[in-house]
């Protein structure tokens, strides 16, 4: 990827299982409250209800016609913030979207199109100038981000996706990935929109999570390796140091990690191999961490796995940490999509 984009994350919002609004889900995701809730999903290895994470929506409600009214009340917190930060008018701000990619099961042929009229429909109008769509699922952020640097003013950017159908989640227990009867290595599917609006560094004049370092990786394995092609990190490895290098920070002097560690012990893995391999004493030959070790809060334990909301979330739950006094230092963030591609982006309150 290309330098840092001078561009920092001054607001968010979200809409996830554990709250309607973006201080509620970090509230619960700091207090590590769970909002999985069993759902009318089918487990057929079990022969029960599957439990999932849920938003707390009027009705179940499932598939692209969905997805606006998820992203619909998160673009509009995000808008409420707007004039207080930035003095400007709201209505006029890029919106970009990050959503499943390509070849997510249960994803609609025509998710782009959808998406667009039906979150017009629902605003009353179309949507701004220079908003887009980026289909990259969990490792969509860094794009999104890059398209933001490059309109050189705000933007409101939001992940969504739902894992919430018979569809999905029955193709994830056929790969041994879902949480289920018959696997206790997999993860519980989740649905959420998470926002956050961003601006040039230094714009707002007030508190800031700036974007310092972003990098990429291509990780042989994909989505948890076989026994020809073993898991080996070397996707996360690179990305991990490409972030680290652009935000000109070493790895021991960043003391909190938020990845999408969901629950399958290929992430868990590949972070830990990643985490050795770009770890090192620093030359005094002690940790410089509050806690002598890297920290790492779990965005998916509060909301589930949400694919393209994921790093949104953390990032969210990041800023809300730093401007309220207790964010330890700089963050790295990572994520990996089930095609191989690894990201990270690093942090920093200012």
């Amino acid at each position: 990827m290309s330098g840092a984009p001078n561009l920092s994350v001054i607001g968010y919002g979200m809409w996830t299982a554990a709250g309607h609004d973006g201080p509620s889900s970090v509230a619960a995701m700091r207090a590590g409250v769970s909002g999985a809730s069993r759902a009318n999903l089918w487990d057929y290895t079990s022969g029960e209800n599957l439990m999932a994470f849920r938003v707390n929506a009027h009705q179940w409600w499932e598939g692209p016609t969905f997805l606006p009214e998820l992203i619909l009340p998160v673009v509009q917190e995000c808008r409420d913030q707007v004039p207080e930060i930035l003095g400007v008018a709201p209505e006029d701000i890029p919106i970009l979207l990050g959503v499943a990619p390509d070849g997510r099961p249960g994803r609609d042929a025509n998710l782009e199109h959808s998406l667009r009229e039906g979150l017009a429909e629902k605003m009353g109008g179309a949507l701004p100038a220079r908003s887009e769509l980026i289909a990259q699922g969990r490792v969509s952020l860094p794009y999104l981000l890059q398209r933001a640097a490059s309109l050189g003013g705000p933007a409101i950017i939001v992940g969504v996706e739902s894992f919430l159908r018979q569809s999905i989640v029955e193709h994830y227990i056929k790969k041994s990935r879902l949480l289920c009867g018959a696997n206790s290595s997999g993860f519980i599917a989740g649905e959420a929109a998470a926002g956050l609006l961003v601006a040039p560094s230094g714009q707002s004049g007030g508190p800031e999570l700036r974007i310092t370092g972003m990098g990429k990786g291509l990780e042989p394995s994909g989505d948890g390796g076989s026994k020809d092609q073993p898991v080996s990190a070397k996707g996360l490895t690179e990305a991990l140091r490409a972030a680290e290098q652009m935000s000109g920070r070493q790895f021991y002097d960043i003391p909190l990690v938020m990845a999408d560690l969901n629950g399958e012990h290929f992430k868990f893995k590949e972070l830990a191999l990643a985490s050795i391999r770009v770890d090192r004493l620093p030359p005094e030959g002690g940790s410089r961490r509050p806690r002598d070790h890297v920290e790492h809060w779990n965005v998916v334990e509060t909301i589930g796995e949400v694919g393209a909301a994921l790093l949104p979330a953390a990032m969210g739950w990041a800023f809300e940490a730093g401007r309220s006094g207790f964010l330890p230092g700089a963050v790295m963030f990572a994520a990996g999509e089930d095609d191989g591609t690894r990201v990270a982006l690093v942090g920093e309150m200012a």
